[in-house]
This record gives structure tokens, C-alpha cells and sequence, in this order.
């Protein structure tokens, strides 16, 4: 378990949450807020996708956002790729790392990937770790469905270790657990986290809840506590429907970004993100959105410093200012 109290959180919204929204947004808009995140001091940033346009239209300017990215030192800027064709069209821009989805559960790895589990891993990631080996990129890896698939229940932890043993021997650097359906809670997290800490694997582990049953905020520190550092997100919350799953009556899946952070400062666990510059990002992803989104902190106003305060709320409690 590592004993450090920071943390790092990985913003998903350029590239989960924008995409959602069936708006045509210019590159210029998704390039300024790219940068304005980059500002705020977001260390990882997924900031494109290399899915065919054809299967998902949003996806069609991905190596123009890169290009106009103005690079902050200390910065990695993530590209997601389907496959080995979208790798290599990543890799022919300035993304820092790759990230290649896998599902554990065989029947969701299908509706994804267009792949059985065992074609994924024989056939698409070796691939993939080749060509952005020769190039010096990292990869990083989402495990879908890591707490359990909405077609075939849940998944015993021994299968994911066993998924990240291959897949660190692979050559992955970072593996994300991500909770497609929202099925995780504390005690199945700090299992399953102790189990692959046990294994003492030379990767970086992160965790990715999605909010389907109102868990996720509570989901992340039990991460926490359990060991991990790496905390996916997305602004306001802003996500679709997780591709690969079924359609649900729920607009939002992610974890906002501002009430994660919020509360880890809160609890003492530093973000090294600007609590100001990151409400500025907000209102410009619910700018983009042209509706509220379900993010608390925005509508809370925290910043709000005690001197913008009524003389009367003032007195009343006696503030010394």
C-alpha cells in the first residue's frame, strides 16, 4: 500500500465526456479546453480518441485537437485506440501515451471490441505494445467491466489478477479498473486492490467508478484507503452511456471531477489542482453542454471567500475579519 497522501487525477472528459454530448464542437473550443485543464493542474489528461470517425463521428478531428494542444511541462496527454490502425494514427501525433481497452468479461470484450477476450489479448494487444514500444509511448489500460458485466454478473477477483499479470508482462505501465456498471462497493475494492498490490507488479494502478447505484464517490476513497492513488474523473460528471453497455434511463456515469477533489483537500489528500481554475472548467464544460451538469461543487461555490459575505450573516457569527 503506498503511504503517500496525493493523489492523481485523470480528467476524461475531452474525451468521454465532450463526445457525449451529440454536439458539434469546433476543434478550436475542444483545444482551448483542453488547455484551460492543463492550466489547473491536471497531470493526465485523456484528451483524444482514435476510433473511426465512421463509428463514432466526434472521433473525426483527433489528430487536429492534438496538434493545436499547447503542451504543459509535467503533462501527459493521453490518446485512446480501438486498435492497431488507431494506434497508428496516434502514434503519428505528439500523444504522450496510448490507452487500450479490455474487457474481463468475455461477452462485454465482444459488444466493445468486436473480439473474444482471448483474441484481444493474443492478437490486438500484442500489436499495439509493439509499434508504441519502438515509439517510447507507455500504455495505459482500461480492465471494463472489473467489479462485474451486465450481461453475465459478477467477476471473481482471481480472474482480473490474473488478466493484469498478463497484461503487465505485457509491457502495460498503468491499468485503470473500471467499474463499466457500477456494481463495485468498498468491501469487493479492497479485496480485489490487496490481491493486486500482493502480486508487487511493477505497474501504476488506477480506478475508474462509474455511478449507476450512487456509490462511486464512496467507492473512491475506499480506493483509496485500500492503497490506490490514480482516480479517473470527468467535469460535472460529464459521460454517455459507457460503449458496450446497455442503454439506461442515466445521462451521467462518471465521478465529477470538482466534488472529487473537493473532498479529498477536504480530507487532507492533495490534488495539486487549482480549486478556482478547475469552477472555471466546469462552467465552460456546462457552457458546451448548454444545461446543468450533475457536479455539485459549481452550484456549492466553495471559493467563495468569507468577505463576499453580508454584514448580517457576518455579525451573526461573529467573524473576525
Amino acid at each position: 500500500m503506498k503511504k503517500n497522501n496525493k493523489v492523481t487525477i485523470v480528467e476524461i472528459s475531452p474525451r468521454d465526456g465532450l463526445p457525449a454530448l451529440g454536439k458539434s464542437l469546433s476543434t478550436e473550443d475542444q483545444v482551448l479546453f483542453i488547455n484551460k485543464l492543463s492550466m489547473a493542474g491536471f497531470k493526465k489528461i485523456e484528451c483524444a480518441s482514435f476510433l473511426h470517425p465512421r463509428l463514432l463521428p466526434a472521433n473525426y478531428n483527433a489528430e487536429k485537437i492534438v496538434e493545436g494542444i499547447k503542451k504543459q511541462p509535467g503533462v501527459t496527454y493521453v490518446g485512446v485506440v480501438p486498435n492497431e490502425i488507431g494506434c497508428r494514427r496516434a502514434l503519428f501525433t505528439e500523444v504522450d501515451e496510448i490507452m487500450m481497452l479490455v474487457a474481463a468479461s468475455d461477452a462485454f470484450n465482444k459488444v466493445t471490441m468486436g473480439r473474444t477476450l482471448k483474441e484481444t489479448l493474443n492478437k490486438t494487444l500484442p500489436a499495439i505494445f509493439d509499434v508504441t514500444a519502438k515509439s517510447g509511448r507507455s500504455v495505459r489500460i482500461y480492465i471494463l467491466t472489473a467489479f462485474g458485466c451486465p450481461y453475465t454478473g459478477l467477476i471473481a477477483p482471481e480472474e482480473i489478477v490474473q488478466l493484469i499479470l498478463k497484461l503487465s508482462y505485457m509491457g502495460a505501465k498503468e491499468i485503470s479498473l473500471v467499474d463499466s456498471t457500477g456494481m463495485a462497493d468498498p468491501r469487493k475494492i479492497k479485496i480485489l486492490i490487496k490481491k493486486i498490490f500482493d502480486l508487487k507488479l511493477d505497474i501504476k494502478l488506477a480506478v475508474h467508478f462509474h455511478n449507476t447505484r450512487g456509490t462511486a464517490i464512496t467507492n473512491c476513497v475506499a480506493a483509496y484507503e485500500a492503497g490506490v492513488r490514480i482516480f479517473d474523473t470527468s467535469l460535472g460528471g460529464l459521460s454517455g452511456t459507457p460503449y458496450g453497455s446497455m442503454e439506461l434511463d442515466l445521462g451521467y456515469w462518471n465521478v465529477p471531477t470538482e466534488d472529487l477533489v473537493y473532498l479529498f483537500e477536504q480530507m487532507g489528500i492533495k490534488t495539486g489542482i487549482d480549486k478556482n481554475l478547475l469552477l472555471e472548467c466546469v462552467a465552460m464544460a456546462e457552457r458546451f453542454a448548454g444545461f446543468p451538469l450533475p457536479g455539485h461543487l459549481l452550484r456549492a461555490n466553495p471559493a467563495k471567500s468569507a468577505e463576499d459575505m453580508p454584514e448580517q450573516i457576518k455579525s451573526a457569527i461573529h467573524l473576525d475579519m
